[in-house]
């Protein structure tokens, strides 16, 4: 049986806020199910990569990762990431989350995220990055 990589990152995430903290128990749990994907994520927060972008007075939310390649528009209520990971492991089924994912759904919980907001009339300067250019 496969295991629900995006389930149980879910219900971490969901003792974490609970918590208000990464206690030890939850640290291994994410090391054991995630192994390197977790450190990475976790550095990333270390660095301050992760970001919200909060457009007024749409509401809209766009969420950054910055990774080792670049900046990634990261998607969690869809599961999506822009990054190769994604389109190579993902997509391929290979496995359900990249570290990208799990460095935002971790920073969301642990609330340690750059969130800045912006006007409406700014989302086309923001998004124009993760658009392909032809």
């Amino acid at each position: 049986m496969e295991l629900d990589e995006v389930k149980m990152l879910n219900d971490i995430c969901g003792e974490i806020c609970l918590k208000h903290r990464l206690v030890e128990t939850l640290d291994k749990k994410l090391e054991d199910i995630f192994g390197e994907r977790y450190r990475k994520a976790m550095s990333l927060i270390g660095e301050g990569s992760v970001k919200c972008y909060i457009f007024r007075p749409s509401g809209r939310v766009i969420w950054e990762v910055k990774g080792i390649s670049g900046a990634y528009q990261v998607m969690p209520h869809i599961n999506f990431c822009s990054c190769d990971d994604y389109y190579f492991r993902v997509m391929d089924a290979k496995k359900q989350l990249c570290y990208h994912l799990i460095a935002q759904r971790l920073a969301y919980a642990l609330n340690r995220f750059e969130k800045t907001e912006f006007p409406d009339k700014d989302y086309g300067k923001i998004t124009k990055r993760w658009k392909v250019i032809k």
